[in-house]
């Protein structure tokens, strides 16, 4: 009798056959269960109840991703093969079958699962609205369903956001080319003019003039054929065009310096990833706030960008090292300088004119063979810096020449710095080259609040243009008492008494 009723406690009361709980549920709880899931899961949840087959269709955004199918194993052994493992014929012939395999079973899946939708969405009685598509594919025949999914969602479901990324297949990783036709012929006048976001990779250029109404256009993966004119155009042609991404983008290698003059452009942020321009002339962009170069040394010709603030230049070496920056921008209040690579350099030039509005300045990967003064001609150039970060990575390389400033005559009234606030240093391990530019800097900087110095840390990036400084406590190698009693003495004089010294 008790184990009866313990057995009817768990149970709770019973339920009338065949009643249908998760329909009884409430739209707003459904719709928020089925908005964490990725789209074809969410739409898989129409066998659970009668009720959820309809949720779906209200979906703001629906995302077909080849990767959702693709097994864990299949990015395990792409990473293989770019690695040219396994070294053995045999091993290599079957990994490259498996992942034949993979990309012809997701290809065949994700196509089914696109022309069910796009059935179901026929046989439907409510009309279908969504702002955003999101596709990723690879480069097969899938029945000319992907090209119906992209013409009935811009031309009659209302997408304003459009995002195709075509996948190279593992076998053809390496080609050069676009690996998709951008069905352009598909849409009409309507959904062209209705697009405001259009991200493409890895697939033909259309004619983007006729989108005059995008304010965000991201490329990547252009193909090396791309006359590097066409992308000079997008600022003049897209009047409306407000963010502008380059990746990995490529053009004819006989003419591949870009210019940009556009004084019409209301692009007001610049992003150039990787790309294969050997410099970029900026010669008008007025409402320009946002400029971040990634990963490749382009000769910046800032000569008419009157309201950028915000910058992010990441660099890796050439044979030959250049001046990274020509002029500085009047406007600028945030400045990030990354050297990260292999071979990492930069001459400690004196810039044509003064960064006035600069307030923030991160200096991150600095090679701990480097001169670590090499800062201090930014410093120099910014008068109302407030806010130094610099972050000092590890380097197994014989240690640099040392910077000689007094080669540079600098007037006295420039040696005196009024408004910086805050010095964090990560990686400081307390060389003579180090302490001897901590010095330097507190000689400068009458008006310190605060001077953190950190042995090992990283810097935590939030987004392109932010920022924040993290230590990294090391339980092996704490302060000790000396050195601490050493650091503290050394700042503490050269600066006000009222300095917030903090080791870490």
């Amino acid at each position: 009798m008790a184990k009866q009723k313990l057995r009817r406690l768990v149970r709770g009361p019973r339920r009338a056959a065949g009643e249908d709980r998760l329909s009884a549920l409430p739209d707003e709880l459904i719709g928020l269960i089925v908005g964490r899931l990725d789209t074809r899961t969410a739409l898989s949840t129409a066998v659970l109840a009668r009720r959820w087959a309809r949720i779906p269709r209200d979906l703001p955004a629906l995302d077909f991703r080849v990767s959702d199918i693709l097994p864990l194993e299949y990015d395990q052994g792409v990473a293989l093969r770019e690695e040219n493992l396994p070294p053995d014929t045999a091993m290599a012939a079957m990994l490259d079958g498996f992942l034949a395999r993979c990309e012809m079973g997701s290809t065949r899946a994700l196509a089914d699962g696109v022309t069910s939708f796009l059935a179901a969405d026929r046989d439907g009685d409510a009309h279908r609205r969504v702002k955003a598509l999101r596709l990723e594919f690879f480069p097969a025949d899938h029945g000319g369903c992907i090209e119906r999914l992209i013409a009935a969602a811009v031309g009659s479901w209302g997408v304003e956001d459009l995002e195709i990324v075509v996948r190279p297949a593992s076998r053809s990783r390496h080609h050069d080319g676009p690996a998709y036709h951008f069905p352009d012929d598909c849409l009409d006048d309507g959904g062209r003019s209705r697009l405001r976001s259009l991200t493409l990779g890895n697939t033909t250029l259309p004619p983007l003039h006729s989108y005059e109404a995008l304010t965000t256009l991201v490329l990547q993966g252009m193909a090396a054929s791309t006359p590097v004119a066409v992308y000079g155009r997008l600022f003049n042609d897209l009047t409306r065009l407000q963010v502008l991404h380059l990746v990995s983008c490529s053009c004819t290698a006989d003419l591949d310096h870009l210019v940009v003059d556009a004084p019409g452009s209301a692009v007001r942020e610049l992003v150039v990833e990787e790309c294969a321009f050997s410099s970029i002339t900026v010669r008008a962009l007025p409402a320009l706030a946002r400029l971040a170069c990634i990963g490749t040394i382009v000769v910046l010709s800032l000569d008419s960008v009157p309201n950028l603030t915000q910058v992010n230049l990441t660099f890796w070496g050439r044979e030959k090292p250049s001046n990274f920056l020509g002029k500085a921008p009047a406007a600028t209040t945030s400045l990030v300088l990354r050297f990260t690579g292999p071979s990492r350099w930069v001459v400690p030039l004196h810039l044509a004119t003064p960064f006035l509005g600069l307030k923030r300045l991160l200096v991150a990967d600095l090679p701990s063979n480097w001169d670590v003064s090499w800062p201090r001609m930014l410093v120099l150039a910014a008068r109302s810096l407030e806010v130094l970060h610099i972050h000092v990575a590890h380097s197994d390389e014989k240690q640099g020449e040392e910077i000689m400033w007094w080669h540079w005559p600098i007037p006295k009234s420039k040696l005196r710095h009024r408004n910086m606030k805050e010095v964090v240093m990560i990686g400081f391990t307390q060389t003579s080259r180090q302490i001897k530019f901590l010095r330097d800097l507190l000689k400068m900087c009458r008006s310190l609040q605060r001077v953190l110095l950190l042995r090992d840390g990283q810097v935590r990036y939030n987004g392109l243009w932010d920022w924040k400084m993290v230590g990294q406590p090391e339980p092996g190698c704490p302060w000790s008492t000396h050195d601490k009693m050493v650091v503290t003495r050394m700042i503490k004089p050269a600066s006000r008494p009222l300095v917030d010294v903090i080791l870490g």
